[in-house]
């Protein structure tokens, strides 16, 4: 007989387990920008100028142009606004951009390197958003509602279910290079050359510079999860969690402050709890996700002269939707991978918090900090029950502020401004009787109140009912993929094999299920007994919604 397998690693964030769409804990970083900026209500239009506002007057030398928000063109994309546009893409190209740098380095407040993300298409009302909320430890997605000239905009959480299909690794995605949906590939930048040459202060002829500092940006934030996993669950509870945190922490302010790993004195501290961890938690090793998505060419041979909707055709394979393999499986950290987690947990410490440290703890010489001092004032909070290196998240601000305070020392820092009420994007109406089986496996994607993805289980009887009957064709095809090997469909299969097991379904029955073929039956009586379309291109097939959807 064979060897028993081992068990697969398990994932560092599982794909379907979305959590609250509101922030369990503290706001999101838009929030507190916003609130900044004025509220909802008052932020910038157009697009460039709440980008200007966002970034302020940051410069950041070792980004593009020094510009901390970095910013892309994508005419033919993978988001969920990607037909806002059609045809006119290249008329109207998504504008995407992220904080690569850190806008004020040695200012208060939150630190937004790596944790701010935006895009929007300039004749659509509506601006996506992913940014971090480090007291949940975790990424937010919302939503920019009502954004165009005279209306009063309005910020709203999205639905996770719907955000997490795609971003299954719980932060941003972005393409592998060489980024060819974007304007760093000639052909898309010479379409879009023929309408203008920049489109909210992003010029249309650039290099791979923009895109991969965003890849970049991307890659640093996929492992925030990484760092706060090991933080809690690798140090783990009790007194040895607690002088885990604390060592953890003490090596990070070294290496921000140095450049250099000072861990000798501190690996004992670290090491046996985080073993202890892998042996409970992670057996067959940490698996984690992949913050990229396959490189796409929107302009192929054979397509590049072809105008419309047709473009926006998201092959199998390039769909965001497709489950993606672990990035990479991490075994119990030896010496090489603490170096690895010191620095992440590093990045997560502001240059301003450094000069608070220097102030109160201040060294001779080369050394700003007197990291003797901070070590005797680390210990003694380590020691505390419930002190600030209890199990929870690495909230910095509560680490330093902790840190300060024996010394008398505090951050003078303005107070921060009160974000508004978190806000969900809930559906109006309530489900339709003519939804039948659609609703308990589509709802949480195709119920919501935005028309992205088609919302045809949105409104009211009448309108539930006429809004399947014209989707019925794209629904009759998705379902169908289920009836193919994965390696022959054409498209991505509805519901998503990721949103199977949160409803209720088990992927690996479902393509012979009973509730599918009543699901597909039922799309084939909507469509009047039509034969089951079979278009080379899936865009050729009527839109979801009706026109005025």
């Amino acid at each position: 007989s064979g060897a028993t397998p081992s068990p697969p690693a398990r994932p560092l964030l599982a794909p379907d387990a979305y959590g609250e769409d509101l922030p369990p804990a503290g706001a999101s970083l838009f929030d507190q920008r916003v609130a900044a900026l004025g509220g909802a209500a008052a932020l910038p239009y157009p697009f460039e100028r709440l980008l200007q506002g966002l970034e302020g007057e940051g410069h950041c030398a070792d980004l593009p142009d020094g510009r901390c928000l970095v910013r892309v063109l994508i005419p033919i994309g993978r988001s969920l606004q990607r037909l806002a546009a059609a045809p006119e893409f290249f008329r109207h190209p998504r504008v995407v951009a992220a904080m690569a740098g850190e806008p004020a380095a040695h200012g208060p407040g939150p630190l937004q390197r790596d944790r701010l993300y935006l895009g929007h298409v300039g004749n659509s009302d509506i601006i996506e958003v992913i940014s971090y909320n480090e007291a949940a430890a975790r990424f937010e997605f919302q939503l920019v509602l009502d954004y165009r000239s005279g209306a009063r905009p309005r910020v709203v959480y999205a639905s996770r279910p719907l955000c997490l299909a795609c971003h299954q690794n719980h932060a941003p995605i972005f393409s592998r290079p060489l980024w060819q949906e974007t304007n760093a590939n000639p052909a898309v930048a010479a379409r879009l050359a023929t309408w203008q040459a920049s489109v909210e202060g992003v010029p249309v002829r650039r290099g791979i510079d923009l895109p991969g500092a965003i890849d970049t940006a991307a890659q640093r934030a996929n492992r925030f999860a990484l760092w706060q996993a090991l933080w809690q669950t690798g140090c783990g509870d009790g007194e040895r969690g607690a002088r885990c945190r604390a060592a953890l922490f003490e090596a990070a302010l070294r290496y921000r402050a140095t450049g250099r790993h000072e861990l000798a004195a501190l690996q004992g501290a670290i090491l046996p709890a985080f073993a202890a961890a892998w042996q409970t938690h992670w057996p067959s090793g940490l698996a984690l996700p992949d913050a990229n998505i396959p490189n796409r060419d929107p302009l192929p041979e054979g397509l590049s002269r072809t105008d419309g909707v047709m473009l926006a055709n998201i092959p199998a394979p390039f769909e965001p939707l497709a489950p993606r393999p672990p990035l990479e499986v991490w075994p119990a950290p030896d010496a090489q991978r603490l170096n690895e987690t010191v620095a992440g947990l590093a990045e997560m410490v502001g240059g301003r918090d450094l000069a608070l440290l220097g102030a109160a703890f201040p060294g001779q010489g080369a050394q700003p900090v007197d990291f003797d001092r901070v070590r005797d004032t680390i210990a003694a909070l380590a020691a505390t029950p419930g002190g600030p290196f209890a199990a929870g998240p690495f909230r910095r601000e509560q680490l330093v502020t902790a840190l300060l305070a024996p010394s008398g020392r505090r951050d003078e820092a303005p107070a921060s401004i009160a974000t508004a009420a978190p806000v969900r994007d809930v559906p109006r109406f309530p489900p339709a009787a003519s939804a039948g089986l659609f609703q308990r496996y589509c709802s949480p994607c195709h119920q919501t109140p935005s028309s992205t993805p088609p919302n045809f289980l949105h409104g009211d009887e009448a309108t539930v009912r006429a809004r399947l009957t014209h989707c019925a064709a794209r629904i009759r095809y998705r379902l169908a993929m289920w009836q193919k090997p994965p390696e022959a469909r054409a498209k991505t299969p509805m519901p998503p094999l990721l949103a199977l097991r949160p409803l209720g379904a088990n992927p690996a029955t479902w393509a012979a299920s009973a509730e599918l073929a009543t699901l597909a039956t039922y799309a084939a009586e909507l469509a009047g007994g039509a034969p089951l379309p079979q278009p080379d291109n899936y865009e050729a097939l009527p839109p979801c919604l009706p026109a005025s959807g």
